[in-house]
């Protein structure tokens, strides 16, 4: 590994943990531990590519809004997203919630769509946002269909009792096609998320539908599972499944 890249991602990774604060380099040291000289460095050398910015009396340090053009550049380049968005659209007005289109990233999801529910009240989950495996239906389903040997990778890192308990529940979720989990990410939500395979016949994203738990009850979450399904089904085809 190129220890300048290194460093600099260090840096780069502890200002993005609040991307709208200014920090210090006596902030920036106290969190690296990286030589103070090493911080200014860096802190220059990205503020020259618009990656940094300084606040007003120049001694404190923020992303640069280049981060957003080039997300923002990757959101609306992402063929998966602009394939799958004209259905998510679709199945938001069918279920009548916020649906969420999520891509796998070895042992997490992340983010990459969303189409709001058309209720007054709604669940709001960021695009961008990276959430670890296991928590939600979406990473259940994304590691319920993933080979063996991922599976077997991630599942080393838990202890025996926790092992054992997510084995039995990918299990069902591989029986039943979705996954279902309550509360796991944000207290009193539901989600109900389904796989998307490629022409690989590998999960490499989710779509999933999150709505209160007050306002639902078996027989909804049975109907929008369905739902849910039949759309992750579609966008699979569209993407070369078979």
């Amino acid at each position: 590994m190129i220890q300048s890249i290194e460093r600099a991602m260090l840096v780069i990774n502890m200002l993005a943990r609040h991307p709208k604060r200014f920090f210090s380099v006596q902030e920036i040291f106290n969190e690296t531990e990286l030589p103070t000289s090493t911080i200014y460095r860096i802190l220059y050398t990205l503020e020259s590519f618009d990656l940094v910015e300084r606040n007003d009396n120049k001694k404190e340090f923020r992303l640069g809004y280049t981060w957003l053009q080039l997300g923002m550049k990757m959101y609306h380049e992402t063929d998966i997203r602009e394939k799958a968005h004209p259905l998510l659209e679709n199945l938001a007005h069918n279920v009548r919630e916020t649906i969420y289109l999520s891509i796998a990233k070895q042992f997490a999801s992340i983010i990459i769509d969303r189409i709001d529910s058309p209720k007054n009240v709604r669940i709001i989950d960021m695009i961008g946002e990276k959430i670890p495996y296991p928590i939600g239906a979406p990473n259940k389903v994304l590691l319920a269909f993933s080979k063996s040997d991922l599976q077997q990778q991630f599942l080393k890192q838990l202890k025996e009792q926790e092992k054992e308990e997510l084995i039995e529940n990918l299990n069902g979720v591989r029986d039943k096609g979705f996954a279902i989990s309550f509360g796991e990410k944000t207290k009193g939500t539901v989600s109900i998320a389904a796989p998307i395979f490629d022409s690989n016949k590998q999960p490499i994203a989710a779509i999933s539908a999150e709505c209160f738990e007050y306002d639902t009850d078996a027989e909804k979450l049975e109907s929008i599972a369905q739902e849910v399904m039949k759309t992750a089904q579609q966008l699979s085809h569209e993407l070369g499944y078979i």
